[in-house]
């Protein structure tokens, strides 16, 4: 094992099934679990695709059923929308009364978010929204009879071994340091480079969904509007469900970033080589493009 230069932290590189990188520095460990961030989306979107498979959830039909008391514009917002982030509903911080910083019961932000003034009708943009998640975790739970956090458990990590994900701060064996509360569907889920590598080598082998929920999944859904930037290892053209649907040094990706105060994440899967990258990091001034680079040089896929 090798520790890179530039990161702090954990990365783990597959191809083909076999380890082509991993890197860790003391005290962190392969095995050390981090908050993952935003790459935790993409486990609220398998979620919903698989009560989707079951019946339990529709796509295309509005969520308001699931809001009782949200106003009348939420009548053309469609889990579809919450999903690909073209709900109209704004990032952080345009709900009355909702500090994301704060410490507050989760029945009382998700009941603030719905009261936030729409940035466009529903279908118009793509604009990036982690409410509109955490509003995704409370349609799984409510659809699934069961809280969000056990349906993953018993549904999403049991079924693909991963033994090390958790929601919410383990008690142990995790990095150290401050990080917000855990919010369903944005935040909350601490995982290893080893286990994020297992779930997205048997996610995409069709280990969990059917073929067309996988499809749905990784399709670019909803245009971006990123332009490409020098310096950049990874492009984001298009959104699919919890994932960047674009390019990663160079080849085709499903990919996400991740980032909270104190910590950042990525995770890419590769489909045409078989690859998956993933880094954790307690640095969150950690260059991610730079260290991807690196990452991809080392595996030979640069």
């Amino acid at each position: 094992m090798r520790t890179l230069e530039g990161l702090r932290g954990a990365a783990l590189v597959t191809v083909g099934g076999s380890v082509a990188v991993q890197s860790a520095g003391p005290p962190v460990t392969l095995t050390t679990r981090f908050p993952v961030a935003s790459i935790g989306k993409q486990f609220a979107a398998v979620a919903a695709l698989l009560l989707t498979e079951r019946g339990e959830l529709a796509l295309d039909r509005p969520v308001a059923r699931w809001l009782p008391g949200s106003p009348p514009w939420w009548r053309e917002v469609t889990l579809h929308h919450l999903l690909t982030h073209t709900s109209g509903l704004p990032h952080w911080g345009a709900e009355p009364g909702f500090d994301v910083g704060a410490a507050m019961a989760i029945t009382d932000r998700l009941g603030l978010i719905p009261q936030g003034t729409p940035a466009s009708r529903p279908g118009l943009r793509w604009l990036y929204s982690s409410p509109g998640y955490l509003l995704v975790a409370s349609i799984v739970e409510q659809a699934a009879r069961q809280p969000y956090g056990d349906f993953l458990a018993e549904h999403v990590f049991a079924p693909l071994g991963m033994t090390a994900t958790t929601i919410g701060r383990p008690a142990d064996d995790a990095v150290e340091g401050e990080t917000l509360s855990p919010m369903a569907g944005t935040s909350d889920v601490w995982s290893t480079v080893g286990d994020l590598s297992r779930y997205q080598e048997q996610l995409h082998a069709g280990a969990l969904l059917g073929f067309e929920s996988h499809a749905v999944l990784t399709g670019p859904l909803a245009p971006t509007a990123e332009e490409p930037r020098p310096g950049r290892s990874f492009f984001a053209g298009h959104y699919g469900y919890g994932l960047f649907v674009g390019t990663v040094g160079g080849h085709r990706a499903w990919f996400h970033p991740g980032d909270i105060p104190g910590f950042v994440s990525f995770a890419a899967w590769l489909p045409e080589r078989r690859a998956s990258v993933v880094l954790l990091s307690d640095d969150e001034h950690a260059d991610v493009h730079a260290v991807t680079r690196l990452l991809l040089t080392a595996a030979a896929l640069s």
